[in-house]
């Protein structure tokens, strides 16, 4: 089990980056912040073996989640198994990850009041073959358990597909929350079929270069990359379909974008931090922004 920074710890934190960066980080704004972390890199990320990869990947996720519930967000969605998964070499090792999960993730929802809530085909096993353990009974008592827990909702993304959720899952999508920052790991591109159908209607897209393995991320980054979705989310915000131009806006845009080719590339490296640095790339209306940490 891992140690979570204490409350105070990750507000101070949070608040010191914000200013960095140049944002709100209101508990207004963070309400408002609902991330689509799709995980990645894994088995690139570290020398861990197997399961081992996996198990690592999921502590990442909780203490990205446990960062987000203590600074003010409600929601949070987190890829895990797409329906196309079980055809993978490796899959059984990420089934195996999995099960291990479950005990951790047990435990934090009973002190930390967060809802554990796994949108996906159930219809359908997940096991791999030759195996015995069906982890939807498992996945199904989290999800009563943490039911009435209030502070934050994780969406766990599982046995998922958007044809899926297009077809059999449309009535549970109507009950679920937009997402408006989609976090990408590794990779460059979102999976046509690991759109959420229908909630990414005003959404932004963070690169973080960095795989989600928790042993390569300290707590400050974490903080950090929190604080950078929402930048993102904030610079992005009412530039969705319904974007009106005030005097000279468009002429500011104009300038930036296509003649000063605008670019921001800032350096947040804390020298005392051991672990690896991480770079993030979002966008404005402007260009690209690189932030280094």
């Amino acid at each position: 089990m891992v140690t979570l920074p204490a409350d105070e710890d990750i507000h101070a934190m949070f608040d010191d980056y914000c200013a960095s960066i140049g944002i709100d980080g209101s508990k207004k704004n963070m309400k408002q912040l609902v991330i689509y972390d799709m995980t990645d890199g894994n088995r690139t990320s570290t020398t861990l073996e197997g399961s081992e990869a996996y198990f690592d990947g999921g502590l990442f996720v909780m203490r990205f989640v446990h960062c987000l519930k203590v600074l003010g967000a409600k929601n949070s969605y987190i890829n895990v198994i797409h329906e196309g998964h079980k055809k993978r070499i490796n899959y059984k090792e990420i089934y195996e990850g999995m099960q291990r999960h479950v005990e951790v993730y047990r435990e934090y929802a009973k002190s930390n009041r967060v809802r554990l809530r796994p949108i996906g085909n159930y219809d359908a096993h997940i096991k791999p073959d030759g195996t015995d353990y069906d982890l939807r009974e498992d996945l199904k008592q989290l999800e009563e358990m943490t039911a009435k827990n209030r502070e934050h909702t994780v969406h766990f993304m599982i046995n998922y597909s958007t044809r899926w959720a297009a077809e059999e899952g449309k009535e549970v999508f109507k009950t679920l929350p937009e997402a408006n920052v989609v976090l990408r790991h590794a990779k460059g591109y979102i999976n046509g079929d690991m759109w959420l159908y229908g909630k990414l209607n005003n959404n932004s897209f963070v690169y973080a270069q960095n795989g989600s393995s928790s042993i390569n991320w300290s707590d400050r980054q974490i903080i950090m990359l929190i604080a950078l979705c929402l930048r993102s989310m904030l610079l992005n915000k009412g530039t969705h379909m319904s974007k009106k131009y005030e005097q000279g806006e468009r002429e500011t845009v104009r300038r930036k974008r296509e003649t000063e080719l605008s670019l921001i590339h800032q350096s947040l490296h804390d020298k005392t931090d051991t672990a690896l640095p991480k770079r993030v790339i979002i966008f404005s209306s402007y260009g690209p922004e690189i932030y280094e940490f």
